[in-house]
């Protein structure tokens, strides 16, 4: 006996839309990324080691471990250890004893990366400036908002 009603629906011709929200998050970082190379080569940087050297920027020196990174970025451990490899073969970083638990190691910038933090700060600012051209000062702020709201950080 035929079934009259298909239990799935055919799904392979209908083209993706572009309203989808994980399609339009996966494509404004592509986007960054395009905008961050030209931006950041320059300096010798990925956009992935700039992100990772903007946080210790934050810190206080010496204070941030590889797991933090980890933690911040959502990156596994052997992505982490070959980004930091790369930033202490280049002169960006030094992996020193963690003064609080001998089994890890704390991650403190160079002078390299100190003397060149207002250049890379500007570099930033023009990657999120052509990332964010379209949009108005509130539009910026209200996309904030709902994407930490989405990842569940609002504050």
């Amino acid at each position: 006996m035929k079934a009259d009603v298909k239990c799935c629906a055919d799904t392979s011709r209908e083209p993706l839309s572009n309203d989808k929200i994980a399609i339009l998050i996966k494509k404004a970082s592509l986007e960054c990324d395009k905008i961050a190379y030209p931006v950041l080569t320059p300096h010798g940087l990925t956009l992935v080691q700039y992100k990772i050297i903007k946080l210790l920027y934050r810190k206080p020196p010496a204070t941030v471990r590889q797991i933090d990174i980890e933690r911040y970025y959502s990156l596994t451990n052997p992505t982490v250890t070959g980004i930091l490899q790369n930033l202490e073969r280049n002169g960006w970083i030094e992996r020193l004893p963690n003064p609080q638990d001998a089994r890890s190691k704390v991650i403190r910038l160079t002078r390299k990366a100190e003397e060149r933090k207002k250049a890379l700060y500007h570099a930033g600012e023009e990657v999120e400036r052509q990332l964010t051209k379209t949009l108005n000062h509130k539009e910026k702020a209200q996309l904030i908002t709902l994407l930490n709201r989405m990842l569940g950080s609002a504050q």
